[in-house]
C-alpha cells in the first residue's frame, strides 16, 4: 500500500467568513478538490493533506473553555446566585446572550463546572497513582486533593459554593454533588480495600468509617485553609493527614520501617512505603 504525505495548508481559523476550505490534492501532476477525497483515499499515488479539525467547531470548543473559566471566577466570588448565566457571557468576553446558546439553561452550565472539575481531577489521580497500590496508593490520593486545592484555588473555592448552594439555593444540584462524592468516595475505598486484600490493614478496620473519616478531614483542612486565604501549607497538611490515618490503618509489619519518605518513582506492581512527615 503506498504511503501518502499530507500537505500543509493555511490554517482555518484565519478565515473569519468560515467557510470550508477546499483542500488540494497533488500527486503526479495531478490537483484534487474536495469531490476526489475517495480517489486519493482508495490509495493513488496523490498526496493527501491531513485531516483538521473546523474553524467553526476550534471557535466552539474555545468559547467553550472561556465560558467556563469564566464561570468559575464568578461562583468563587460571588457564589452561584451572582453568576447569571448572562454575566458569564460578559466575563468571557462574548454576548449575553451565548451561554444560554450553549448551556440552554444555568442547572447545565453548573453541572458542566462539576462535570469539568471532577474529569480534570481524576485524571490527574491516574496519572500520579501510578503503579502503587494500597496504602501507598491510598496516601498519595489524599495528597493529590489536597494539593489540588492548593495549586488550583479558584476551582476548589468555586467547587465549595456549588456543594453549599445544593442544599440550599441551587437544589436542584444535589444529585449531580452526591454522584461527585460518591465517585470521590468510591476511589478512597478502593485503594483501603486494595490494602485490606494485600494484607497491609489490621483486621479490625472499619473501611467505610475510614472513607468518611479522611474524606471528611480533606474536606475540613481545605475548607479552613480556603477560608483564612492561605493554601501554601497544604502539601504538608497532606503529608500529616496521610500519615495519621496511615499509623491507624496499617498492621505494624506493614508500616515502613524507616520514617522518611518513600522513594520516587516507585516501579509498577512494587508496594512502595507511603510517604511521611518529616519530623
Amino acid at each position: 500500500m503506498r504511503s501518502t504525505i499530507p500537505v500543509q495548508h493555511a490554517d482555518s481559523a484565519a478565515d473569519p467568513t468560515d467557510k470550508p476550505h477546499t483542500h488540494v490534492y497533488r500527486g503526479r501532476g495531478f490537483n484534487a478538490g474536495e469531490g476526489n477525497r475517495r480517489f486519493v483515499a482508495a490509495g493513488s499515488d496523490t498526496e493527501k493533506a491531513a485531516p483538521t479539525i473546523g474553524s467553526k467547531e476550534r471557535r466552539r470548543k474555545e468559547s467553550d473553555r472561556r465560558m467556563l473559566r469564566a464561570a468559575v471566577a464568578l461562583i468563587g466570588r460571588h457564589g452561584t446566585s451572582g453568576a447569571s448565566l448572562a454575566d458569564i457571557g460578559v466575563e468571557a468576553g462574548y454576548s449575553r446572550g451565548l451561554p444560554v446558546q450553549r448551556f440552554g439553561t444555568k442547572l447545565h452550565l453548573l453541572e458542566t463546572v462539576i462535570d469539568t472539575i471532577q474529569d480534570r481531577f481524576m485524571r490527574q489521580v491516574e496519572r500520579r497513582i501510578d503503579g502503587r497500590t494500597g496504602c501507598a496508593a491510598l496516601a498519595e490520593r489524599i495528597r493529590i486533593q489536597m494539593e489540588a486545592v492548593r495549586d488550583m484555588p479558584d476551582s476548589a473555592i468555586a467547587l465549595y459554593h456549588l456543594i453549599v448552594d445544593s442544599t440550599g439555593t441551587v437544589p436542584e444540584l444535589k444529585p449531580r454533588i452526591a454522584e461527585l462524592h460518591g465517585l470521590y468516595r468510591d476511589n478512597l475505598r478502593a485503594y483501603l480495600l486494595q490494602a485490606r486484600k494485600m494484607g497491609e490493614l489490621r483486621k479490625d478496620v472499619d473501611i467505610e468509617q475510614n472513607v468518611r473519616a479522611i474524606s471528611g478531614a480533606i474536606s475540613g483542612i481545605c475548607i479552613q485553609a480556603l477560608v483564612s486565604g492561605d493554601t501554601k501549607k497544604l502539601g504538608e497538611d497532606a503529608e500529616f493527614v496521610a500519615e495519621l490515618f496511615l499509623d491507624r490503618l496499617m498492621e505494624p509489619t506493614s508500616k515502613p520501617a524507616n520514617s522518611g519518605k518513600a522513594k520516587a518513582g516507585a516501579g509498577a506492581g512494587t508496594r512502595s512505603a507511603p510517604r511521611r512527615v518529616a519530623r
